[in-house]
């Protein structure tokens, strides 16, 4: 178990939440992503071992058969140095460098896995709630090689189109 200040350490970094005094709780992708870098270790209590990342990842995919491209797409907005929140099932909230507990996150990046269909209404309803809360909206598409590409969506207006241009 990590000491107080291990934990707080985390939890300034941007990973996981409160639980308790001294602990905090992470998602998968955090766990996994820290198991990576070597920053958290996990231990099977029943079986007195520790667990390697592709055991954590294993049991992970039993519940969420997508935490592997969330994880890909977490761990590339983390190597780019900032802080993201998972808040549903396809979307992150991301703060820019630095800002985290500071100031609200600058963006929003909703997840798109190569071959999944998206509805564009869908999109649009996103764009929508992401615009009213200040931030800016980014689509993570994650080919079927793991290579993460972003695009912004942002509001087209046609109204101001001259029809005599035509």
């Amino acid at each position: 178990m990590p000491t107080q200040g291990e934990a707080e350490n985390l939890q300034q970094d941007g990973y996981g939440y409160r639980k308790q005094k001294g602990q905090i709780e992470l998602n998968h992708c955090e766990a996994l992503y820290l198991l990576e870098r070597e920053r958290l270790v996990i231990i099977d209590e029943g079986e007195r071992r520790l667990q390697s990342f592709q055991e954590v990842l294993n049991r992970g995919l039993v519940t969420d058969p997508l935490l592997w491209a969330k994880y890909i797409i977490y761990r590339d907005i983390r190597s780019r140095g900032f802080v993201a929140k998972l808040i549903d099932d396809k979307s992150f909230l991301v703060y820019e460098r630095g800002t985290y507990q500071k100031k609200p996150p600058s963006y929003e990046i909703y997840n798109i896995y190569e071959g999944a269909t998206e509805n564009i209404g869908h999109l649009e309803e996103i764009l929508l709630k992401t615009i009213e809360s200040g931030r800016l909206l980014k689509l993570a598409v994650i080919d079927r090689r793991g290579e993460v590409v972003y695009y912004s969506l942002e509001r087209l207006s046609l109204g101001n189109l001259r029809t005599d241009m035509l």
